[in-house]
């Protein structure tokens, strides 16, 4: 049988609103992305002989304003059939809210406000991730089993961070003590002298829980180290855009100055997917290596990366889709997209993917979730080069959690605020069982020597008495 010539076989356009280097997404990150998806889009489309999907690529800036003239410019596009990304949730309303008018469906692989799932607002909008609700949950079940009583949390005003800080204050009640609207700067992210006095009256022992994007969790924590306010006494708890910063990759001399002095601060990332041999991740992986595109991430089990298995996922969602209509002979355009996607239509998209079994919920376009295909979060914890997985969490529960210690140095006396495992006793904990148990032991001990001691001397007693009754007869 011969097979159809390229020029045989259909093409589809799909757009892709990329990050870029110089926006509220890391640099390395922003690689990691744009090479993500080309990956996926070679390897997808080397499977296939009976179309082909095609890229369209202009950059968003994760910008609400940069967001909408792309997506304008995309809607041009003839055979346009859906558009990936953007990342950041300022960017994909925009981007959501001027594809809408051309019913162009677009699915985001990172942005998580929850106001997205408005089926009302954004009708042609979902997502391969879950929505931020469950992120509260995930945040606030780590205040609560890592006992965090008195939390000052940080955020600033784009859609992210106020919807997630709002819920997440929602959710922990006294647990924050205190709030702080962090207001732009001049031409940054922040205004510094602001910072400044927010971390100046923090008190010590306080936990400062970052709601931020990445640019703005660097931006806090080169504040913080110039102040000399990292490690013991104080601790840092970042969301997922806090921990999407890896202090490894800043610039010359801040990163070895931010690597040093972060360590062991902890935050929430993103379920880091499978990448055993036998996943249906590892061939994306082995293509990234093969062809020596930039920003290969991590594949170790015990290290996170930042939304790179959801883009993945969401770019074989598309071709999930249309190999569905394919194969009920069903015309492939934005229309019959925008129905598989919200299940008005053929096509609905149900499959293992990098990241567990991808299926979409029509009532909000996010991620579905169940029992059976939980909403799962990393708790990790920073060394020197990676962030490092330290527990799990799946639909607001820890499944598992390792021993977690506040980072720098402290004192014998203030090893009580060493912080783990509610289960397992921290090192002050170890050292109180450990004393009690010396001194029950030595109580038991001395109690029995005292006994036996006792009845010596009342059997020497009785054999004293038996003979001087025997003498006086």
């Amino acid at each position: 049988m011969e097979l159809p010539s390229a020029a045989d076989i259909p093409t589809y356009h799909v757009g892709f609103l990329s990050p870029s280097p110089d926006s509220a997404i890391p640099a390395q990150l922003a690689v990691e992305w744009n090479s993500a998806f080309l990956v996926a889009l070679e390897v997808l489309n080397s499977e296939r002989n009976s179309y082909q999907l095609e890229a369209v690529s202009l950059n968003s800036a994760c910008d609400y304003q940069e967001a909408a003239l792309a997506s304008m410019k995309l809607s041009k596009k003839s055979g346009l059939i859906g558009v990936i990304g953007p990342a950041c949730s300022g960017a994909a309303i925009s981007a959501s809210n001027t594809l809408l008018s051309y019913g162009i469906p677009i699915v985001s692989f990172a942005a998580t406000a929850s106001v997205l799932s408005s089926r009302s607002l954004f009708g042609n909008f979902f997502r391969t991730v879950y929505s931020d609700t469950y992120q509260a949950s995930a945040v606030a079940a780590s205040v609560v089993k890592l006992n965090m009583t008195n939390v000052t949390l940080l955020y600033t005003k784009d859609y992210y961070s106020f919807s997630l800080a709002e819920r997440i204050g929602e959710l922990c009640g006294s647990a924050i003590t205190r709030s702080e609207l962090l207001e732009p700067g001049v031409n940054i992210p922040i205004d510094i002298k602001q910072l400044e006095t927010v971390l100046n009256s923090i008190e010590r022992k306080e936990i400062v829980l970052l709601v931020v994007q990445p640019a703005v969790a660097e931006q806090i924590w080169k504040t913080a180290t110039d102040l000399n306010m990292t490690g013991y006494p104080w601790w840092y708890f970042g969301t997922d855009g806090t921990t999407a910063f890896e202090p490894a990759v800043a610039e010359g001399k801040v990163a070895e100055r931010l690597v040093v002095a972060l360590q062991g601060e902890i935050g929430l990332a993103p379920f880091d997917g499978d990448f055993s041999d036998s996943s249906a991740c590892q061939k994306f992986y082995t293509h990234w290596k093969e062809k020596s595109y930039a920003g290969l991430p991590a594949t170790d089990t015990n290290k996170s990366r930042s939304y790179v298995p959801y883009l993945i996922d969401t770019v074989t969602l598309f071709f999930e889709i249309v190999d569905a209509l394919h194969g009920a002979a069903i015309e492939v355009n934005a229309s019959t997209i925008l129905a598989a996607l919200n299940g008005s239509g053929p096509g609905s998209p149900q499959f293992k993917g990098c990241t567990g079994v991808v299926q979409l919920d029509p009532d909000s376009g996010s991620r579905s979730v169940s029992p059976n295909q939980p909403a799962v979060y990393n708790l990790v914890s920073l060394l020197e080069d990676h962030w490092e997985l330290k527990g799990r969490i799946e639909n607001g529960t820890f499944t598992t959690l390792l021993p977690l210690t506040r980072p720098g140095t402290f004192s014998a006396a203030e090893q009580d605020l060493v912080t783990s495992d509610s289960i397992l006793p921290s090192r002050s904990e170890n050292r109180v069982l450990i004393a009690t148990i010396t001194i029950l032991f030595t109580s038991v001990v001395l109690v029995a020597a005292a006994l036996l001691y006792i009845h010596k001397k009342r059997r020497n007693a009785a054999k004293v008495y038996v003979e001087l009754v025997q003498e006086s007869h």
